[in-house]
């Protein structure tokens, strides 16, 4: 082999080891991150990976699994970052060995929507006891609802939009995409709760963990964070690129 090809090589495995493999769970979810038309990841959450991969100058490769194969590839280290995780998330031992998480980004409220015409004010779950609710197949809710199923959130937000039902469970982020995308008929409660998310990154790479989360705490502080949400839920405020 000759001295070019080697070096061909090593500059080859110096390039594919620089680069970060973040997991991407299948299917999207916007306003937090779905692939577009041009198989390019959008959302918050590819948005703010990206503004830290730029501060940092490191290297990023999106790949989409389903969920189950997603945890698995972390698991053996094929998987550097996965985007929006909860560190207080109830993981299996073999997961959380190899699990760090970065200070929290962001935070996911869980919302109530709901008929306008309906005259009691819908603030906490509580309010539903005994009622008929909306929900995503699989989601936790309290023993006192009545719970009705469906696939994912947007049929949620179609259904109380039509009047199908009166009242649904979402996170706040997609009530209000769809609520100002779409043009849908429903009002919003108080968040009944908040959960903040992280970017889980594998041990493999967490000599990485400090400088993220210095990015994070910068961007957090120059309200950068703030303003990116906004451009998803309140219209374009910044350019992310």
């Amino acid at each position: 082999m000759t001295t070019a090809s080697l070096c061909f090589i090593v500059l080859s495995n110096t390039s594919i080891a620089g680069t970060l493999r973040v997991g991407v769970p299948t299917p999207g979810q916007i306003p937090f991150f779905w692939q577009d038309e041009a198989g390019e990841y959008q959302g918050i959450y590819p948005d703010t990976l990206r503004l830290i991969a730029k501060d940092l100058d490191l290297t990023l490769s999106f790949e989409p699994l389903s969920q189950a194969r997603l945890r698995r590839h972390f698991e053996i280290g094929e998987i550097d970052i996965e985007m929006g995780v909860s560190a207080n998330v109830d993981d299996r031992l073999e997961l959380k060995k190899v699990s760090l998480f970065t200070r929290p980004f962001s935070v996911v409220n869980e919302v109530i929507i709901y008929r306008p015409e309906l005259s009691f004010p819908v603030f906490i779950l509580k309010d539903l006891a005994g009622q008929r609710v909306a929900t995503v197949r699989g989601n936790t809710v309290p023993d006192n609802l009545i719970r009705e199923d469906f696939t994912n959130e947007w049929q949620i937000a179609q259904r109380v939009h039509r009047g199908w039902n009166n009242i649904g469970l979402m996170k706040e982020a997609v009530a209000l995409y769809y609520q100002r995308e779409e043009n849908l008929d429903y009002e919003t409660s108080l968040p009944y709760a908040s959960n903040p998310v992280s970017f889980r990154i594998n041990t493999r790479i967490k000599e990485k963990l400090s400088d993220m989360n210095s990015s994070i705490d910068q961007l957090d502080e120059q309200g950068v964070l703030e303003q990116l949400v906004c451009k998803y839920l309140c219209g374009p405020t910044i350019n992310t690129q």
